[in-house]
């Protein structure tokens, strides 16, 4: 019986320095993560995720130069080289997010320009459609 305590007692010694490291551990990543150092006041205050405000999701959006929400029911967005370069799934997929979003307090479309030129739109009853491409621009992209 004494023999059998002795073995026990060597284990338990031998689990000790484990338990401290683990426990040492913990500890300190307990703290170092809980704790923040900076206030929260001070950072920046940028949308986290999708947000429900149109102009919000356009203001941070690189691909935007500028939008237009004003004039008449329609979100008429001017983009730069950026949207132009994406895919055409891409595009699609944008428009149809700013579409869902405007469409849900206008009975508006939305209208893709760059450099003044409409080049897509999306509308309630056509979806998305891309704007043919001018002959002059394609003959030169070919050659």
């Amino acid at each position: 019986m004494n023999e059998r305590i002795g073995r026990l007692v060597s284990r338990m010694n031998l689990l000790r320095p484990a338990a401290r490291a683990i426990l040492l551990v913990a500890l300190l990543s307990t703290f170092g993560c809980g704790s923040d150092s900076h206030e929260a006041g001070s950072a920046a205050n940028y949308p986290s995720g999708i947000s429900e405000d149109i102009e919000q999701q356009l203001k941070y959006d690189a691909r935007v130069d500028s939008f237009d929400t004003g004039t008449s029911d329609d979100l008429i967005v001017n983009v730069n080289e950026s949207w132009l370069s994406s895919p055409p799934g891409m595009q699609e997929r944008a428009v149809g997010q700013w579409y869902s979003m405007w469409h849900a307090n206008h009975r508006g479309a939305v209208i893709i320009k760059h450099d003044g030129n409409k080049i897509a739109s999306w509308t309630a009853d056509g979806g998305f459609k891309p704007e043919p491409k001018p002959k002059d621009a394609e003959s030169q992209s070919e050659g």
